[in-house]
């Protein structure tokens, strides 16, 4: 049932991302054409062409967080909080399962916006110059890894786990703060905004106390006997280890606290 549900919300999505990811690649072509026949080294009228274009771009590049936020946050109180709730609660799945599908949808959006905005960006500076830099780059990072083999690798999973639970984590945070709001009677947005807030503050306190716990800790005591060079992979490793736990711990809470609201508290009124 977790497949059709991500069916259904993918379905209900895609009408909003697929045409502004049309837009994006739209305006990326035509301002590259500008930028190849030099019409931003023009003046006069002949600019303005270039001006709107790149400013209608630099809208739909920005517009892609923001979309991505909105929606997020329309499709579960809509769909859940609001009137189609009534039916999304009568089908035979678990409030969990709505959470998960919504949850799994974003991430994937969040994902693909990332990609077409940095892929965008690219087509837009790449010329003989960025290629040779980027191949200069390239070429850093193979030997970065060739010389520290599995400490680099780990690095860069620490990293790509880092940031798709801090996404996760967010978007439950999202979740959890609509679903406090909505027991509000008359301003469930002030009270779901103010909600969100509390959970910030929440967060900031934990992560401080974290931060300040850490400036004693000495690294190298978990890795053994460690020489320079490898100190920064260990210290690294940890801080990456801190924040992933840091986000997981907070992304449980968060989720477990909206299935708990959506299971016991649930005021569709």
């Amino acid at each position: 049932m977790l497949g059709k549900l991500i069916k259904y919300e993918w379905k209900a999505t895609q009408r909003i991302f697929l045409p502004l990811y049309g837009l994006i690649v739209l305006f990326t072509l035509i301002n590259k054409a500008f930028f190849v026949f030099n019409f931003d080294k023009t003046s006069g009228m002949a600019l303005v062409p270039f001006v709107i274009t790149m400013i209608i771009y630099c809208v739909l590049i920005a517009a892609t967080g923001i979309v991505t936020l909105v929606v997020s946050i329309q499709r579960f109180y809509k769909n859940l909080l609001g009137d189609e709730g009534y039916l999304s609660f009568t089908l035979p799945v678990k409030p969990h399962s709505h959470i998960d599908s919504k949850m799994i949808v974003t991430l994937i959006w969040t994902l693909l916006s990332i990609a077409v905005a940095a892929l965008s960006i690219f087509i837009l500076a790449v010329n003989s110059d960025t290629v040779r830099d980027f191949s200069e780059f390239c070429a850093a990072v193979g030997r970065f890894f060739s010389q520290y083999g599995f400490q680099a690798y780990g690095l860069l999973i620490e990293l790509i786990v880092l940031m798709l639970v801090s996404v996760l984590s967010g978007t439950l945070e999202i979740y959890a703060a609509v679903t406090v709001g909505n027991l509000s009677g008359k301003h469930k947005l002030l009270a779901g905004f103010g909600a969100y807030i509390g959970f910030g503050v929440v967060e900031q306190i934990v992560f401080s106390a974290l931060f300040n716990a850490g400036k004693g800790f000495d690294f190298t005591g978990g890795y053994g006997q460690l020489s320079f060079d490898k100190l920064p992979f260990a210290a690294f490793a940890a801080g990456f280890g801190v924040l992933i736990l840091y986000s997981l711990v907070f992304g449980a809470a968060f989720y477990f606290f909206t299935n708990w609201m959506l299971s016991k508290k649930l005021n569709l009124e």
